[in-house]
């Protein structure tokens, strides 16, 4: 397992994105929460079946910049909490047939954890839709990061679709520091495979509140940006 570092302290990326005491309450991330809540994914009976298996897949073309380290370093975070990572590392994909290509060839997974830009050379939009085409029929869980771009057409297309791959979806909606995406990612998925031990599923009760802990972690951080949940 190559590269396992904590994915905190040193984590890559543009500025912080952290903002003063007062920011979250005079109507910043806190605020904004409010309107990605999802609530009615608590009581859907949508289940993904097993434990985390997470394929991630890294879009971003400059694969030696902060984004390649800070994707790098979530699934490294993920390994060392003995959650599954497909292959052990990111899945490099430019291409819509790239990304069908990673698809069709990984092991068992029911996590698919994409790394893009809005306005990269391969669009979140593209890959999306190449997913869509490539998992059509099938059930995963989906979970969207952009990085410090944001893209609200394909964001609502993920959580909004009703013809889905992805019936349980989290989506970046607004731009992130790399930190504080990194941050909502790892305990994201922590939180989920800790719920789901149990029971070997993941349930729309588990995703909620696993988007909750980690938006509450990124309250409580003082970093700025919204993930929404699909409802």
């Amino acid at each position: 397992m190559a590269g396992r570092s904590t994915g905190q302290g040193n984590a890559a990326g543009p500025p912080t994105g952290r903002v003063g005491a007062g920011g979250p309450g005079a109507g910043g991330f806190a605020a904004s929460l409010k309107k990605g809540g999802g609530r009615s994914l608590f009581w859907s009976e949508v289940t993904v079946q097993g434990r985390p298996r997470v394929l991630v897949l890294d879009a971003v073309a400059d694969r030696d910049g902060w984004e390649a380290e800070a994707t790098q370093r979530i699934a490294a975070s993920l390994v060392r909490r003995d959650i599954l990572v497909v292959g052990g590392a990111p899945v490099h994909v430019s291409s819509p047939d790239e990304i069908a290509v990673a698809v069709e060839s990984a092991a068992d997974f029911n996590c698919i954890f994409l790394t893009a830009r809005a306005d990269g050379s391969l669009t979140a939009a593209e890959c999306w839709r190449a997913l869509q085409e490539s998992l059509a029929g099938e059930t995963k869980l989906f979970a969207m990061c952009t990085w410090d771009s944001a893209d609200p057409d394909v964001s609502a297309e993920v959580l909004g679709s009703e013809e889905t791959f992805a019936p349980v979806a989290v989506a970046q909606q607004e731009p992130m520091s790399g930190r504080g995406a990194s941050l909502f990612f790892m305990k994201f998925f922590a939180e989920l495979d800790m719920h789901s031990e149990s029971t070997s599923s993941m349930t729309g009760k588990m995703v909620w509140f696993g988007h909750s802990k980690a938006r509450e972690i990124m309250r409580r951080r003082h970093y700025d940006g919204r993930v929404g949940l699909r409802s």
